[in-house]
């Protein structure tokens, strides 16, 4: 059983469903945040960057089997590379990264990525996120969440849902207390489907 914020959502997205980048657009900084938690480490909250490509793969290579299944839907899924690329350089109009770092600027680790992507031709968009297993139950998933939904209300969006795996009953859990509407998904009693009104 995983930790509230650590793996959100969800079902696994083929690889075709990963949106594709834009290049040369620019990222939408408007969230940027700072904090220290209680043991003094030093995190920060902002949008995905190019350069984060081998941040993000350590940080995947990371997770635990089942993190990876909570996330994935396979405890030994591995993102290629031509996939981390993609993943840096989010299309604007289509989706929002963010990464929680920790560390200094020269050698900061990612410790929780999440994403939303908007919905072609609606006011809606799904969630997926995850939080390194040594950050679980530490604030990071909240503080994540919390982003997220502050940059789709900022896009416009008037709901925020995510698909989430039956069994990832401490996701659930969170997505509750913090306004989710649960209920069973029309695929099957495997899966479950979270929405947030905006």
């Amino acid at each position: 059983m995983h930790s509230p914020g650590s793996n959100a959502p969800v079902t696994p997205r083929t690889r075709a469903e990963i949106p594709d980048a834009a290049a040369g657009v620019r990222h939408d900084h408007a969230v940027r945040k700072t904090w220290i938690t209680r043991d003094g480490a030093e995190m920060k909250l902002r949008p995905i960057q190019d350069s984060d490509a081998g941040p993000l793969l350590s940080f995947v290579q990371r997770l635990s089997f089942g993190t990876r299944y909570f996330r994935y839907g396979r405890g030994n899924f591995e993102l290629r590379e031509e996939e981390i690329q993609r993943a840096c350089r989010p299309a604007p109009d289509r989706c929002v990264h963010l990464l929680v770092l920790m560390g200094p600027a020269a050698n900061q680790v990612v410790v929780g990525s999440g994403r939303i992507v908007f919905e072609a031709g609606a006011k809606s968009c799904e969630l997926a996120m995850t939080v390194a297993d040594s950050w679980q139950r530490r604030g990071v998933g909240r503080r994540l969440l919390e982003a997220l939904i502050e940059a789709s209300r900022r896009k416009g969006q008037t709901q925020m849902w995510a698909r989430v795996l039956a069994t990832n009953r401490t996701m659930i859990a969170f997505l509750l207390r913090r306004g989710f509407v649960v209920s069973d998904h029309g695929d099957g009693t495997s899966l479950k489907i979270a929405r947030l009104a905006l």
